[in-house]
């Protein structure tokens, strides 16, 4: 029989072989109708409390998930902004009746996850946990512990990750562009500052969290091996005491979309790239007839690698190494968004806006071949279909069509209306919704290079990091009696004067810095006239250390030691100079004055170092005291030149009758911002010759 089979098989592939017709592969095959969306059903039931629980059944692994999403629009944080990223971490740092340490340990025994926001909660665990892990997560709902060291804590890990960003070109661009779109009034546009931080109460937290936690705003999707009976039981077991209450529903001025384009730039002194961005907010509800449609339309303009953003401006032009479109959608008036992004080296910073915009306006202005439509719409489709394999997505999609007032049917019908898309759809929604000539175009930069070039594309304003409008005035006259040696003097002056500097013959100053909650020390000897060490430390062990005897040197890291080579040899025998200001007064130092700038809100003499070995170095002193504020030096990296910026803050009196900044924040490279605060100073203390070695 089989082999019966297997020859009438054989018989059937020659008579196709023999009477096929030659393949034309000029003719794209016709697309045949859109599959008709065949998704599981979320089951439903409204708890006692109020909380609206959709259960997705799938019963291949005996694990359930919880994720419970509040439907709240809270109020605008104002001058606390940022209390409410802090309210996850405060609930599930224990309980009134569980300690941080205890709860963390319950969960852990679980073998469970449990994260909260303060947009809702995601719970996951094996089965037979699960009556465990809710009753967890009722604790914290009913008696959480709300506990100040522990707000102390967030507040210190707040501050340090705002001071990374300070020197962030892309958090500098995503700043000011939610500024720029929503205004500082609107949730949307608050940005945290330190001060933010600092104001923000315990009291604050525990109201946002009493006032809109409440069941009857929030809708839990139960997906896992369960069935709807076992999940009423358990949402009436853990939950019933979780009371509902009236949730406010705040109000706010809604966006308003630019009349014109309009340049907002932030500036990165000395940065190789531009991160540009052409924003502004859409009003697009979720669930809009014309969704589907701009996604499309988005996908040809710059979905992906494929879009037509990417292929020109790093496939034509190899000016960045990526350019994308994003379109994001929002249940708030213009609390949607347009976006096109690029990250461009500087000197192409005007030219990659310019095709942005060109991109923009292409699709507005002209018909999209069918056969680009038709590849988005199938990445798409195919995008979608492999979602609908998570059960989860059944259960978020059941509660966006009921959280959104979406149509019942709109991911049923999700890849037919897809399909229904053509060219003139995506050219109208173009037209409606891809504004080239009213946007924001914000770059985050270096505003020397880049702000004259931009003037092109509208009226440009320059912006700090937390979106407040500086004022980008020349730079002040120079008065006829000071110059370039007389500005180094009066630093030397104010910092204890050249002969209690002469009479330093060795000097050793400890440093400390946190990196990723590791405490690392910066220990830094120098011995007259120019022989310095410096080892960096983290528990003990070296990571880096440098030293330079007077004549020759070398860098050693990992257990691997480089010995200088000359141009290292001659950048560090400038660098050991016990004071770089009284290393400046040598004949070999050039000095020139170039002008008053203003260095956080005080006019800065800028003066120009050009040094023996012919590196430039630019030092900004405070007009008033004389202490050096601020110095930019620019080397060639691996990556191209790269500017590293530091500021000295906070002079205080030290050893020998000298004053020394006891901050020092500086920029650059990888790691970008770094606070170091001194620790000690010891001024001659005989150290011997032997440590440079």
């Amino acid at each position: 029989m089989k082999k019966f089979i297997f020859n009438i098989a054989t018989l059937l592939l020659a008579s196709t072989t023999l009477f096929a017709q030659p393949l034309d592969r000029s003719i794209r095959p016709k697309a045949g109708p859109a599959p008709e969306v065949q998704m599981g059903t979320a089951q439903s039931f409204v708890a006692s409390n109020g909380m609206k629980v959709f259960v997705v059944e799938n019963h291949k692994l005996p694990s359930v998930s919880y994720s419970i999403d509040l439907d709240i629009r809270p109020e605008v944080q104002g001058e606390m902004a940022g209390y409410q990223d802090f309210i996850g971490d405060l609930l599930t740092a224990g309980t009134k009746n569980k300690s941080k340490d205890q709860f963390n340990e319950e969960l852990d025994m679980l073998g469970a996850t449990l994260s909260i926001s303060n947009q809702g909660i995601y719970m996951q665990t094996l089965k037979k946990n699960s009556d465990k892990l809710l009753s967890l997560c009722a604790e914290v709902l009913t008696s959480p512990a709300f506990s100040q060291s522990e707000l102390d804590k967030l507040k210190k890990q707040a501050k340090s990750g705002l001071a990374q960003q300070q020197d962030d070109p892309e958090a500098m661009s995503q700043n000011i562009t939610s500024i720029l779109n929503y205004g500082k009034n609107h949730p949307y546009g608050e940005v945290t500052t330190e001060k933010s931080v600092d104001k923000i109460t315990l009291a604050q937290c525990k109201k946002f969290f009493e006032t809109y936690f409440r069941p009857n705003v929030a809708y839990m999707a139960v997906v896992g091996d369960i069935t709807l009976e076992e999940a009423k039981k358990q949402i009436e077991k853990h939950f019933s005491k979780w009371e509902k209450k009236d949730v406010p529903v705040a109000k706010y001025p809604n966006p308003k979309p630019p009349v014109g384009a309009a340049v907002g730039i932030v500036n990165k002194t000395g940065a190789v790239q531009s991160v540009i961005d052409v924003t502004y907010p859409i009003d697009m509800k979720q669930g809009s007839p014309d969704e589907i449609k701009l996604k499309v339309a988005n996908g040809i303009l710059g979905g992906g690698s494929t879009g037509r953003l990417f292929q020109n401006l790093r496939e034509t032009h190899a000016w960045t190494y990526g350019s994308y479109s994003s379109v994001r959608s929002d249940e708030l008036p213009y609390g949607g968004s347009f976006s096109a992004t690029a990250n461009s080296t500087t000197s192409a910073s005007d030219s990659s806006v310019a095709e942005i915009l060109k991109e923009m306006s292409k699709l507005r202005n002209e018909v999209v071949p069918d056969d680009q439509i038709q590849g988005v719409k199938n990445y798409m489709a195919g995008t979608f279909a492999l979602g609908l394999e998570d059960p989860r997505t059944l259960a978020r999609y059941a509660i966006n069509e009921k959280k959104y007032n979406m149509p019942k049917d709109y991911y049923k019908n999700y890849l037919k209306n897809l399909d229904a898309v053509t060219a003139k759809d995506v050219q109208e929604v173009a037209k409606k919704y891809i504004k080239p000539g009213v946007a924001y175009i914000t770059v985050a930069g270096d505003k020397k290079a880049i702000a004259e070039k931009l003037k092109q594309f509208g009226p440009v304003t320059i912006y700090d990091m937390n979106g407040n409008i500086l004022k980008d005035e020349p730079s002040a006259p120079l008065p006829s009696n000071i110059s370039a040696l007389s500005v180094v003097q009066k630093h030397i002056d104010a910092t204890g004067g050249a002969e209690a500097w002469k009479k330093v013959n060795d000097m050793t100053m400890v440093m400390n810095m946190e990196m990723q909650g590791m405490k690392i020390n910066i220990t830094t000897t120098r011995k007259a006239p120019n022989k310095m060490v410096m080892d960096v430390t983290m528990m003990g062990n070296s990571l880096q250390k440098i030293a330079f005897d007077g004549t020759k040197g070398y860098m050693s890291a990992q257990g691997q030691k480089k010995d200088f080579d000359d141009a290292e040899t001659r950048k560090y025998a400038s660098e050991a100079n016990m004071s770089e200001e009284l290393g400046y007064l040598d004949p070999a130092y050039k000095l020139a004055l170039k002008g008053i700038e203003k260095v956080d809100d005080e006019d800065a003499y800028m003066v120009e170092v050009t040094k023996p070995n012919g590196d430039k170095v630019n030092e900004y002193y405070n007009v008033k005291s004389g202490f050096k504020m601020k110095s930019e030096e620019t080397e060639e990296g691996p990556q191209g030149s790269e500017t590293t910026t530091s500021y000295y803050l906070n002079y205080k009196d030290g050893k020998g009758g000298l004053k020394f900044p006891h901050t020092i924040k500086q920029s650059g490279g990888q790691m970008g911002l770094m606070e170091m605060n001194l620790q000690s100073i010891e001024i001659n203390t005989g150290v011997k010759d032997e440590a440079f070695k």
